[in-house]
């Protein structure tokens, strides 16, 4: 019995890590920040943000971040902003997929070229770019899709045979790692049952 809340205990604690190791917070510019001389097209190359994600402004208090639409940060326009931010510490949580544009709304910021940044988010697992990784959602799994995994234990599989099954590809980010983990977890506690 020990054995059995051993492994049960093992199984609740990698959950847990697993569950909130996968989310990035990104801080728009890097170590440079929020300011008028950073190329931040050149921060966000290569960079996938994705729904789980969050991005966080650090800055002088004599900047500030404004959220506009895409026709208000091509023209640096900082009259009708979705949201004002200031303080110098500014976080956003990317809850959705597409795009969303940041300026400094202070005179000339934006419009020297610089303090303006547009941040694309995709769904977990959607291709990150040219070979980049991807997820296919996964057809619906039959109650009995088992297959014999190591030191004897059953493991759930997916409809294309391969295991374990995954949270959907639409999923947060950080979603991701729990459905997988609860799912191995549940199938260890079916195997010790057994």
């Amino acid at each position: 019995m020990k054995a059995s809340s051993g492994a049960l205990l093992a199984a609740v604690a990698f959950a847990a890590v697993a569950a909130t190791a996968v989310a990035t917070t990104y801080t728009v510019g890097g170590t440079d920040k929020w300011d008028t001389y950073i190329d931040y097209d050149k921060w966000t190359a290569g960079k996938t943000f994705m729904v789980g994600d969050t991005i966080e402004f650090k800055y002088m208090p004599y900047h500030n971040v404004l959220e506009v639409t895409e026709e208000d940060y091509a023209a640096c326009n900082p009259g009708s902003p979705i949201s004002t931010h200031s303080g110098g510490d500014t976080t956003f949580n990317l809850t959705a997929a597409g795009t969303r544009y940041f300026i400094c709304g202070i005179p000339r910021h934006c419009l020297n070229g610089t303090m303006h940044v547009k941040i694309t988010t995709i769904p977990y697992g959607a291709a990150a770019g040219p070979g980049g990784p991807a997820q296919a959602p996964l057809g619906s799994t039959p109650a009995d899709a088992f297959a014999p995994g190591p030191a004897g234990y059953r493991v759930a599989m997916d409809a294309a045979g391969k295991s374990p099954v995954a949270a959907p590809s639409d999923a947060p980010r950080y979603r991701q790692p729990a459905a997988a983990v609860a799912g191995l977890a549940l199938a260890a506690l079916v195997a010790l049952v057994a």
